[in-house]
This record gives structure tokens, C-alpha cells and sequence, in this order.
């Protein structure tokens, strides 16, 4: 009789709990690195798009950089006039309105589409860049 109380009489009363305690340690394993992975990416993902905008500010400022530096000496004259103007003889004697037209190189080139003075101190520029996009910046012209 002592000995029934440790080996069951027939094998179908003993449930087994190793294989079920396995799987569900498993299932609760695979889930947390499935949810560390989420997380990684997530984190890569916002990083790459901070690299992406930082990337982008960048160039914008590259571009308005160039302008200023294009729009110096004789050119000066030309940031008080919209763009449209610019052409007109008379207003800006010596001026070269070409060289305001597109500037820079490769992946930062380009063009402009307009310039509109908003006083005398500032103005908004407007260009292309060469996969044909528009991008625009508010300049505060040096004195």
C-alpha cells in the first residue's frame, strides 16, 4: 500500500507538466525578444528619420548659404526686387541676375524658382532641388 502512493496504478492518471511548462516558457521567451526586436526597429526608425531631418535642415541652409553668397557686391541690389524683376534693365546697374538663377553641385544642386522680399532685411526663397521638389526657407539678409 506505501508503495501505490508512489507509482500511480495505470499511467493514464499521471498528467504530465514538463511539456506544457516547456512550451509556455518558450511562448513567454519567444514573445519578449519578439517585443525587444519591435523595439529596436522602432528606435532605428526614429533615428534614421532625426538623421533624415537633421540631413535635410542641412541642405536647406547650404542652399540659402550659397544664395547670399551669390547675392553679394553689384548682385545685392537685386534682393530688394522680386525675382520676376530682376530682368528689367535699369534697376540693378552691374548686377548679373544668371548667377542667382541655380547654384551649388550634385545632390545639393539648385535652381531657382522665385525670391519675394518681404522688407528690406529679409525675403523667402524658393528653388528646385533636381529630383524636381520645391523647397522654401525664410532668409534674414545680413547687414
Amino acid at each position: 500500500m506505501l508503495l501505490s502512493r508512489f507509482y500511480p496504478k495505470h499511467p493514464s492518471q499521471v498528467s504530465g507538466f514538463v511539456l506544457p511548462l516547456a512550451f509556455r516558457t518558450a511562448a513567454v521567451l519567444l514573445l519578449s525578444s519578439l517585443s525587444l526586436q519591435t523595439l529596436a526597429m522602432h528606435g532605428r526608425q526614429r533615428s534614421r528619420q532625426r538623421i533624415t531631418t537633421a540631413e535635410q535642415a542641412d541642405a536647406r541652409q547650404s542652399v540659402a548659404m550659397d544664395f547670399l553668397q551669390r547675392a553679394s557686391a553689384a548682385n545685392r541690389c537685386l534682393l530688394t526686387l522680386s525675382s520676376q524683376r530682376w530682368w528689367e534693365s535699369g534697376l540693378c546697374p552691374g548686377a548679373d541676375p544668371q548667377r542667382l538663377q541655380a547654384g551649388l553641385s550634385d545632390a545639393l544642386a539648385w535652381q531657382l524658382s522665385s525670391w519675394d522680399p518681404q522688407s528690406l532685411a529679409s525675403g523667402t526663397l524658393e528653388w528646385r532641388w533636381p529630383d524636381g521638389s520645391l523647397a522654401k526657407i525664410e532668409l534674414v539678409l545680413p547687414q
